[in-house]
């Protein structure tokens, strides 16, 4: 009974199928009904919420969490949403690139609630860290676990999207990844060259 009003909500769809059903969840994003953009932005602002909460857990507690939570909240929230714009435009022009219509908006719509299934990470976390199992482990484990499950759903939003299979869609998510890599790289190099070159003058 409780699932089936919250299935009737049809704000509350995005988040449902966000867990269940990617390709679906990218259908009522291109049907707006209600348009999901602003509200998506809700599921960045509470995983940085989370993020901070998690990295709690694995320290001890002091004063400084009260500023975490407020102002590292804050720094946290705007950061993730750089990320996403960023990543979200690359993304959107990689696409383009290959010949399909770009639509950053619903990308970045696609993105944020991807990040939804990473809400469960604080509640499993939070079991191994009371009765202190390995937490470090745990952590690693589990940002590994939702980081692919966060791909998957984006994934196969940009596979419904553009209406292409899950390879193409997978290259489209992978290639902003590597060329972002490859940037910070060089510019590490450079970083170690220019360094190297101070020191020996």
């Amino acid at each position: 009974m409780i699932f089936e009003t919250f299935k009737s909500l049809r704000w509350a769809d995005y988040f449902l199928y966000a867990l269940t059903d990617p390709r679906e969840l990218y259908r009522r994003i291109k049907q707006k009904d209600p348009d999901p953009f602003a509200l998506s932005f809700i599921v960045p602002f509470i995983a940085a919420l989370f993020d901070i909460l998690v990295i709690s857990l694995m320290g001890s507690e002091s004063a400084f969490f009260y500023y975490k939570i407020s102002y590292g909240w804050i720094l946290i929230f705007i950061y993730a949403l750089f990320k996403i714009v960023v990543y979200s435009s690359l993304v959107d022009i990689t696409a383009q690139f290959f010949g399909y219509k770009g639509n950053i908006r619903e990308i970045i719509t696609i993105v944020n609630f991807s990040l939804f299934p990473g809400f469960l990470f604080l509640p499993v976390f939070y079991l191994f860290s009371i009765i202190n199992f390995a937490p470090g482990f745990f952590y690693a484990f589990f940002s590994i676990v939702f980081f692919i499950w966060y791909a998957m759903i984006f994934i196969q939003g940009i596979s419904e999207m553009h209406s292409i299979d899950f390879g193409k869609s997978f290259v489209i998510f992978i290639l902003p990844a590597l060329f972002i890599g490859i940037v910070f790289f060089l510019i590490f190099i450079l970083l170690i060259i220019t360094g190297v070159g101070f020191i020996t003058a």
